[in-house]
């Protein structure tokens, strides 16, 4: 055997090692998510973060515990990002999708079930990575890496990718079950391996490297649809800009995934610092808007709850005039249409949002009922629609 061979093997030794989640340096730690990217005006989000060592960010200093979690990984960044107000990171190397019900053991370390980590007052929950252990993903790469895989039959992954779909499917039905309302995002893979061969990837060929990275993508997609169907968010890291230029064969300096040296951040194949801030971007490229969205659902809710519409007559007897306005609504409102009864009186779109007539015309024209105010509420994108009512008053009787 070369000396060549002999280091490529040895090299991916180590890559099967780390596969199985070489133990960190176990380390207390307070779940707060350190700083970084854009904040978000109210910290009101409870996030729990699910997934397998893409997530957690083995070898990536401050190690936690024995699953591998990283203080940097890609979620603690993106509950930094939205300065939520509470954070669970339930993430774990080498976890499987049966770990979403089932404790899992890693190096003598027990992290329980994922969905566990739920409860009723969780408002976001990203699931993923997850799957690719339960595929076999790793043993591909060390079998691409070491040997070549571009000729193996393809019928062993393909199967095992599709037998997730109800897998996920189920998982997201227990998410809301347990958490309804959780806003869902699933996460799918990134791009892992370059096209073109390297050292740094030991003996894989294009064509293995090819045949690796199109089995990533094809459980990436399955996750996509699946998300789609469910109508819940999808982060798809392969939509990272400029990965081909931070690649495995770049300069460890630059590399955003690891090849068969990690260079004491992270592990092989897997995500090094930089590359965890990079997932960590696109994640909140998806995250933020519905975030945001939420936030403004929120206070426009809180707002139409503190519309109110007054009726006031005032002037002489014979020329009474009723002014009708509305009040409250925080600084929201849009714009105020009123009725008295069935008929029409007036639209503002002014503050205060007001409409002045003579009780005379108005008597005359409309059937009886009470004073209504319909209300349009507005924050960015998003409005809502009330209506409130009073008693007519004396003028109008």
């Amino acid at each position: 055997m070369s000396t060549s061979r002999r280091r490529s093997l040895t090299a991916v030794a180590t890559l099967a090692l780390a596969a199985a989640l070489v133990a960190p340096t176990p380390a207390t730690a307070a779940e707060r998510p350190s700083p970084g990217h854009r904040k978000a005006p109210v910290p009101t989000e409870r996030y729990v973060a699910m997934g397998d060592s893409f997530v957690s960010g083995p070898g990536i200093e401050r190690q936690l515990d024995g699953c591998g979690r990283s203080d940097k990984n890609f979620v603690r960044l993106v509950a930094a990002g939205l300065r939520v107000a509470s954070f669970k990171d339930a993430s774990c190397g080498a976890a499987q999708t049966k770990n979403y019900w089932e404790p899992q053991v890693v190096n003598g370390y027990t992290n329980p079930a994922q969905l566990d980590a739920l409860d009723r007052s969780t408002t976001l929950v990203t699931l993923g990575t997850m799957g690719g252990n339960d595929v076999g993903l790793v043993q591909l790469a060390t079998q691409c890496i070491a040997v070549g895989c571009s000729t193996l039959p393809p019928e062993q992954y393909t199967a095992a990718i599709d037998a997730l779909v109800p897998v996920y499917r189920r998982v997201i039905r227990e998410v809301r079950a347990r958490s309804p309302r959780a806003q869902i995002v699933a996460v799918g893979y990134g791009t892992y391996v370059p096209r073109e061969r390297c050292a740094a990837l030991g003996n894989a060929t294009e064509a293995d490297l090819a045949y690796l990275q199109g089995m990533i993508d094809r459980l990436s997609d399955m996750i996509g649809k699946v998300a789609r169907e469910q109508r819940i968010a999808f982060v798809d890291m392969r939509a990272i800009k400029g990965w081909r230029e931070h690649t495995a064969c770049a300069e460890p300096a630059d590399q955003w995934i690891r090849g068969l040296n990690p260079y004491g951040d992270g592990i092989p194949l897997h995500p090094s610092t930089t590359g965890m801030e990079q997932m960590g971007a696109q994640a909140l490229k998806v995250i933020s808007p519905l975030v945001a969205r939420r936030a403004a659902e929120r206070r426009v809710k809180a707002a139409a709850a503190s519309v109110r519409v007054r009726a006031v007559c005032s002037g002489p007897r014979r020329s009474r005039k009723v002014t009708i306005r509305t009040t409250g609504g925080k600084g929201l409102v849009a714009v105020a249409s009123f009725r008295v009864g069935r008929q029409w009186v007036g639209t503002d779109r002014r503050a205060p949002f007001s409409v002045k007539r003579t009780a005379r015309w108005v008597k005359r024209q409309t059937a009886r009922g009470p004073v209504r105010a319909t209300v349009v509420l507005r924050a960015g994108d998003v409005r809502l629609r009330t209506t409130v009512a009073t008693p007519r008053p004396p003028c109008l009787r």
